[in-house]
């Protein structure tokens, strides 16, 4: 081996053992292995039987949500909902004319909106507080009708997305079939 490579192994080989050293074994003199004890055991043991509560209690939910979407389903096919045809916008709160606040009420700054579809209506056509099914690209849409808007008059609904971006996504659609629950 020429001299030059040996003496960078050699480098190589000192470094590394200088952060064992450094690093490695003060580590281990100081205390920074685990100790296990009864109180370690205990923790561990109510940690898990916390996990397996929180799954528990989300495979309840999840039956619920399960259920709950099977009801609605029937309802859909029932003669409960009265079904027209409307010219269906799409809004954010950032529109103008808008604020964070919808005519009943409620902030569109908050989560719920992560979990509900809210729908601006003419409330002499469709009254606060009715949900709505609006059949979209072979979808349905629940949507509670909270809001209204200057322009929204007669067959005519808004509905409130998030980002700018995903309004203009579905742009304005025209003779969607709506249907409210009688």
């Amino acid at each position: 081996m020429k001299p030059v490579k040996r003496n960078l192994l050699l480098i190589i080989v000192v470094n590394i053992i200088l952060g064992l050293i450094i690093i490695v074994i003060p580590m281990r003199l100081w205390g920074c292995r685990q100790v296990i004890t009864k109180e370690t055991i205990t923790r561990e043991t109510r940690l898990e039987d916390e996990l397996t509560q929180s799954i528990q209690n989300f495979k309840e939910l999840e039956e619920i949500y399960l259920e709950l979407k099977r009801e609605n389903m029937e309802l859909k096919e029932q003669s409960d909902i009265i079904w027209d045809k409307f010219k269906i916008t799409f809004y954010t709160q950032n529109d103008a004319g808008c604020n964070n606040l919808t005519a009943i009420g409620l902030d569109l700054n908050k989560d719920w909106t992560k979990h509900f579809n809210f729908v601006a209506v003419d409330p002499d056509v469709i009254p606060y507080g009715k949900t709505i099914f609006i059949k979209i690209d072979g979808k349905i849409i629940e949507a509670l009708a909270v809001d209204c808007g200057y322009a929204i008059k007669g067959n005519r609904l808004d509905l409130y997305c998030g980002s700018l971006e995903e309004a203009f996504s579905f742009g304005i659609k025209e003779d969607v079939p709506v249907g409210v629950i009688k």
